[in-house]
């Protein structure tokens, strides 16, 4: 195949054509997808036809390593290794697919010890209009963070926590949440060595260390700065759509919460599994 990887016009990213994720590629080929997912943080494939082991084998080109999601109640009924997520019911009126996985700012599992490493979303069907996923570039945002406040996160150490933002469907589904877990303020990336801010506002409750109103007034600082328009983009999905990103260097939010029941959305979603932040 020949691959091209073109810049996103619409903020960081990069799109890459001349891949059909549902036959086999060569080993020169996924080198080149890996190469630009370190690159561009976020890779978009469009005009993609997957069966499920298609999907698994194209996630596993940035990561061998796949882990099921803690909702089991959707799981692909073909394999756990993919997450449905979806605001179809069935027609006793259960879910199809979890309808809203985080409309909030977050980065996939900051809130385990092992910390996911990328995230792989394929739109099976999506609305004419909402259901976009928003995204914030943190490599970026913290290179153009002033010299004295990048000194002064670094070393910092904060906590992430699952529950953080209440969310009634771990009660619905009797799922307990894992343990808050400790994660550095500013995290360089184990392949690039670029660092990047690695908090958010889903999952992150406080900085080790400082008094209660310290912790939060800095926090808000970061996050006020991280979330400038410069470092932010939307992306408006099309059926067929792959989305890959590099959860060390980017949060991202999903918008789904209030979209119509009426306006169907499915996605498969992988989660390829990641080392330590430390």
């Amino acid at each position: 195949m020949t691959i091209t990887v073109t810049p996103l016009e619409e903020g960081f990213g990069a799109e890459i054509s001349g891949i059909d994720l549902s036959r086999p590629l060569d080993g020169e080929d996924r080198r080149a997808v890996y190469q630009a997912f370190l690159d561009s943080r976020l890779i978009v494939f469009r005009d993609q036809d997957m069966s499920p082991d298609n999907a698994i084998d194209a996630a596993r080109i940035l990561g061998n390593d796949l882990e099921p999601h803690l909702f089991k109640h959707f799981h692909h009924p073909d394999t756990p290794l993919i997450m449905v997520l979806s605001n179809r019911v069935n027609g006793d009126g259960q879910p199809k697919g979890m309808k809203d996985a985080g409309t909030f700012w977050h980065s996939d599992v900051s809130y385990k010890p092992n910390p996911a490493k990328a995230t792989f979303l394929y739109a099976r069907e999506v609305p004419d209009e909402g259901g976009d996923t928003l995204f914030c570039d943190l490599t970026a945002a913290y290179d153009a963070m002033p010299g004295d406040m990048q000194d002064r996160l670094h070393g910092l150490i904060a906590m992430h926590d699952y529950n953080h933002v209440p969310r009634d469907i771990f009660s619905k589904l009797d799922v307990t949440p894992p343990p808050p877990c400790p994660q550095p303020v500013v995290r360089t990336h184990p392949e690039t060595g670029r660092k990047a801010i690695y908090i958010n506002p889903g999952y992150t409750t406080h900085i080790e260390g400082l008094e209660a109103d310290e912790s939060a007034d800095l926090i808000k600082d970061i996050f006020r700065h991280c979330l400038q328009d410069r470092f932010r983009m939307r992306y408006n999905w099309r059926a067929g759509d792959v989305v890959a990103w590099d959860n060390a260097a980017t949060m991202h939010s999903a918008t789904t919460k209030n979209l119509d029941p009426a306006k169907h959305r499915t996605i498969w979603r992988l989660t390829v599994s990641g080392g330590p932040a430390f």
